[in-house]
């Protein structure tokens, strides 16, 4: 073979290979789908959507040419999991087994199969599983229902085919990933019916390599402005731009749009962060933010494992209203650094997708919370689960809401590491109607909006949110605060047409404190 052919060989080989992994596409419309592999978005593509109430189908395209490992786990480990394998041999037979793990060890095949293979195929590299099955098995030992909350989902793959008789799954190594999702959101934030030809204009800030201190916890109140509009715009989307090596040190933001009555200092300020939340001023924060941002209104919420890239959904959009000066926003900031890490800078920010072609309702953020104070939150260590709550009392709504109501539609829960469940109750007259938002597995690392079927909201319901801790690893008490080993139960729930009530929730009063920690 001359070194011409060679080269050709290898060409077309390489060409061939290429073409196989970037033609990751579904057989079909689906409703969702995610990357097992960040880094790597064609190792592993996941697609699902829910078919009849009570099935489920997937669509798994992974560059392998063995096994390919599916599973639900009770915390992202083998043990305990419900694991489907699929994989199609050398004479092109395809293979599905529903199986299960009992630790670090091959999985195990379930005595009654409830997983079923539509389709399957090998090419060029990659296995297509096509599969399905119901979200309720009846087999309580061995699968895992699919529910509404959030599930650790785990991903393996081989390139060797297991013997068809003997089932002897090579071992994985290093081709495995964990992931955690809401398997049943009621629609996709990151899709929706956003298209390019709708956006009219644009803004993205971020940050000019801002120095993290080497402590702890760390909070920044980072202002910058978005200059004058001719005309109201509203806010469908956003992206969330964070850097590789900038993912583990920001835990969460939320962004405020303000309302000045200075705009002679608005004019002077550029850019301007100051160090805020827990051991500082509020007087000096208070002294800097006045005449620019005297009033502050939420337009979202992003925490640790959440989508980077947002729609609103197709009728809804947040207002920025016409104005001669420049408008004032403000990222509040919260940064994780547990290993002291000195020395690194951070250009975190946002990008803004306008519209001038205003949808139907201006979206609004309702927070419903337990305030975030030591007397407030306060968990016992070694303590297997305690249960806290606030309400959003009747009174409250029937003030505020109008007599339409307010249409509900996603929500997005918060605690730090001691947090094991959030639950929202909407009640009316004195009966539970529904969960609104029930996570009874929540995962610190995955704070995503949850999405759900549009809920209306009247004058008279209430709110009850409950958030359940574990500090059975823990020799200290666990108190509210702001840093991550302190504690938050925070509600952010997304819903239109916008008004003005921000904040609901109930407080307990200071002399009601003292006399129960007096008699402790």
């Amino acid at each position: 073979m001359n070194i011409f052919m060679f080269f050709f060989k290898i060409l077309t080989l390489s060409l061939v290979c290429s073409s196989g992994m970037s033609e990751l596409k579904p057989s079909e419309d689906y409703k969702f789908s995610l990357n097992a592999d960040d880094s790597d978005e064609l190792q592993y593509k996941l697609y699902w959507k829910r078919l009849e109430i009570d099935e489920i189908q997937f669509e798994i395209h992974c560059r392998a040419s063995g096994w390919v490992g599916f599973g639900l786990s009770p915390n992202g480990g083998m043990a305990g999991s419900d694991i489907v394998i699929g994989w199609v041999n050398s004479d092109g037979e395809a293979y599905l087994k529903d199986t299960h793990a009992i630790g670090k060890q091959a999985p195990i095949v379930d005595s009654v199969q409830n997983w079923h293979l539509i389709d399957a195929s090998e090419q060029n590299g990659i296995t297509v599983l096509k599969m399905k099955r119901k979200l309720y098995t009846c087999d309580e030992q061995n699968d895992f229902d699919i529910k509404f909350e959030t599930q650790r989902l785990i991903f393996a793959w081989s390139d060797y085919d297991p013997d068809n008789e003997l089932l002897n799954w090579s071992y994985h190594g290093a081709n495995r990933r964990i992931k955690s999702v809401v398997l049943l959101n009621f629609a996709d934030e990151t899709s929706g019916s956003l298209i390019d030809s709708e956006i009219t204009d644009s803004f993205e800030y971020r940050l000019n390599n801002h120095l993290i201190p080497a402590k702890d916890t760390y909070y920044l109140c980072q202002m910058f402005k978005i200059p004058p509009l001719k005309t109201d715009l509203h806010l469908i989307s956003y992206q969330v731009l964070i850097e590789k090596e900038s993912l583990s040190f920001v835990h969460h933001f939320d962004v405020y749009m303000c309302k000045s009555s200075d705009f002679e200092r608005v004019k002077k300020i550029s850019n301007m962060g100051y160090e805020c939340g827990p051991g500082i001023d509020d007087e000096a924060s208070s002294n800097i933010l006045k005449g620019i941002c005297e009033v502050r209104t939420m337009v979202f919420a992003w925490a640790i494992g959440g989508k980077r890239s947002i729609s609103f959904p197709e009728n809804t959009g947040f207002r920025f209203s016409k104005s001669d000066h420049e408008t004032v926003m403000v990222i509040n900031y919260h940064f994780d650094n547990p290993m002291i890490v000195k020395d690194h800078k951070d250009k975190s920010g946002l990008k803004f997708k306008f519209t001038k072609n205003l949808r139907k309702y201006d979206l609004g953020v309702l927070t419903v919370g337990i305030p975030t104070t030591q007397l407030d939150i306060v968990v016992p260590p070694r303590t297997e689960s305690v249960k806290l709550s606030t309400i959003c009392y009747p009174d409250c709504t029937e003030k505020f809401l109008p007599k339409e109501g307010i249409t509900v539609f996603a929500g997005n829960l918060h605690t730090h590491l001691a947090g094991r469940a959030l639950r929202t109750k909407l009640v009316r007259n004195g009966k539970i109607i529904k969960y609104l938002f029930d996570d009874q597995n929540y995962d610190f690392n995955y704070q995503s909006n949850i999405l759900i079927q549009p809920t209306k909201l009247f004058p008279g319901d209430s709110l009850i949110l409950e958030c359940t801790y574990s500090s059975k690893n823990k020799d200290q008490f666990t108190v509210g605060g702001f840093g991550t080993k302190d504690e938050m139960c925070i509600n952010f729930i997304y819903y239109y047409p916008k008004i003005d009530f921000q904040i609901c929730s109930s407080i307990k009063l200071d002399e009601d404190l003292t006399h129960f920690y007096g008699k402790l």
